[in-house]
């Protein structure tokens, strides 16, 4: 078993649960918002979105471009963390985390393009942000 003080490896990025042969459970790392600390997942999903649908301005043909404004929702979490498992928590609405935002899709010969400008409200420090995202095709 590693000893807590190589966690993280010698340059103090890398992340996973070891064992402290001495106490039997796993320490918590420190980090900040340089060093995350990769997620590990979990066995339960919680997400939302609700949109409003409206008119590009200023476009003519209006048949191959949809504007929206957005809420999304949601987080991943565990029902299955042991008593010594960091980063690890059960489902837990004050976990959930919040993004409003602006999207504009448009109807492609290669499919749906869809282009987001979006802004986080309720991060917490060691969330990774995404301000903008773009996709092709739709989701499932």
């Amino acid at each position: 078993m590693a000893s807590p003080h190589n966690l993280g490896g010698a340059d103090g990025r890398g992340y996973g649960y070891t064992v402290d042969p001495q106490t039997g459970k796993i320490p918590t790392q420190q980090f900040n918002t340089r060093n995350r600390p990769n997620p590990f997942g979990g066995n339960a999903l919680i997400e939302g979105s609700a949109e409003v649908l409206f008119p590009m301005p200023f476009i003519k043909d209006r048949s191959s471009l949809r504007s929206a404004l957005f809420f999304d929702f949601g987080n991943v979490f565990n029902t299955n963390c042991r008593e010594n498992q960091a980063n690890c928590f059960g489902i837990d609405a004050g976990e959930l985390r919040y993004s409003v935002g602006i999207g504009v899709t448009w109807l492609s010969g290669f499919g749906p393009l869809t282009f987001s400008l979006a802004k986080p409200l309720n991060a917490s420090p060691i969330d990774e942000r995404e301000v903008f995202q773009f996709s092709l095709g739709r989701g499932f």
